[in-house]
């Protein structure tokens, strides 16, 4: 595709210059395997736990619940096989776990003392 006579260029192609010249573009196609994890690991995995990040083979997951947690710590060596599989040796080497993920569908509430709980499902 060239310029334009105008000397407009598509945005498609502006966007693409900016996040190559910035190297976001070689951070995004690192982590695009991301986009696959619920085809990797099943519907019922990926509905309590999901990959949130990937950089030199480490993917950083967070889970609903510590079950989970155990669970895909037990199944690791199947799921970096599966990744390494399909996007190449190396493109995951270990899992690693952040904090922070609440379970889907729970609320914060007051109780009658002001403290906060949770309301699960």
């Amino acid at each position: 595709m060239s310029t334009r006579r105008d000397g407009l260029q598509p945005v498609s192609r502006i966007l693409e210059a900016a996040l190559r010249a910035s190297g976001v573009d070689e951070r995004l196609a690192g982590r695009a395997p991301l986009l696959h994890w619920a085809e990797i690991v099943g519907t019922e995995i990926a509905a309590h736990v999901r990959a949130v990040d990937l950089a030199d083979g480490v993917l950083v997951l967070e889970a609903d619940h510590g079950a989970w947690r155990q669970e895909l710590t037990m199944l690791a060596p199947e799921i970096v096989g599966k990744f390494n599989a399909r996007f190449g040796e190396g493109t995951v080497s270990q899992l690693q776990w952040r904090q922070g993920l609440r379970p889907t569908g729970t609320r914060t509430l007051a109780t009658p003392r002001g403290r906060k709980r949770e309301q699960g499902r």
